[in-house]
Parts: C-alpha cells; structure tokens; sequence
C-alpha cells in the first residue's frame, strides 16, 4: 500500500525538466486533495473505502496529467498563491469568530 503512495509521485518528478518545481506542485497538488477528500468524508457513510481507493488513484493520474501539459513553474506558482489564500481565508474566519467590533464606540 504504501508503493502506491510513494510511487507515483517519485515517477512524476524523476521525468520531469525541473524537479524542484515538479516535486513542489506534487506536493501541494497531494496536501490539497487530501484535504478535499478529508472534508468530504466528514460524516460519510463506512462503505466508501472503493470510493476513497478510486479517488486516491485520480490524485494521482491528474497531476501527472497537468504536469505533462502545463509547465511546472507556472502550476507551482498558481498553487503557492492558492495555498496563501487558503491560509489567509482562515485566518479570517478564526478573526471573526472572537467578534471584533471596530464600529463600537469607545468608552470614555
């Protein structure tokens, strides 16, 4: 099990032109399907282990996929700046949820 999940991405890279940005884009392409497959079993039903197993094997043929397509220094970058938006939008929400009022007025 854990070839299949080593594997991939080790082919993916070593065929690359640029490795660094190959391996980087694997990797926040692998950290961001993660976390869209772990919101999405967020109250799921126990028999969804061959949808899991189908979607883990799709993580990993798209990458390859936009990688042989798309150059990797672009994908990497458009994925940097999704992940620090990603980071940002949480940040806001963990703001909002102290309820701040900067319209209040100040006691005196």
């Amino acid at each position: 099990m854990l070839d299949l999940i080593i594997v991939p991405p080790v082919i993916i890279v070593a065929f690359a032109r640029r490795r660094l940005y190959a391996a980087l884009s694997v990797v926040l392409m692998f950290i961001f399907f993660n976390l869209m497959i772990e919101h999405s079993q967020i109250g799921g039903t126990a028999n969804a282990t061959p949808a899991l197993a189908i979607a883990y094997v799709i993580g990993w043929i798209l990458p390859l996929i936009l990688l042989s397509v798309a150059p990797a220094k672009a994908v990497t970058r458009r994925l940097i700046f999704l992940g620090i938006g990603l980071v940002l939008l949480i940040a806001l929400n963990e703001l909002s949820k102290l309820g701040l009022d900067v319209t209040a007025p100040k006691p005196s």
